[in-house]
């Protein structure tokens, strides 16, 4: 497992997903189906090493709480 290119992949997917939501803010369906399959992608690409996981699933709970605060939950 190579951690640097993973950190780094990781970096780049927080920039896409900054990016991204300037089109499709967090309240919408199209962001979701995008974090979902970008972090099942990125999963991939590192053989859903658990660590990696770990991580990857990290990012989407603070993505939630994100909407959660988003709709005032």
């Amino acid at each position: 497992m190579n951690w640097e290119n993973f950190f780094q992949d990781l970096q780049k997917w927080m920039q896409s997903s900054n990016e991204f939501m300037k089109q499709h803010p967090i309240t919408t369906e199209d962001y979701w189906q995008w974090l979902i399959e970008s972090i099942g992608m990125l999963g991939n690409k590192y053989n859903n090493h658990p660590v990696a996981l770990k991580f990857l699933s990290v990012l989407i709970e603070i993505q939630d709480e994100n909407y959660k605060i988003a709709v005032g939950r």
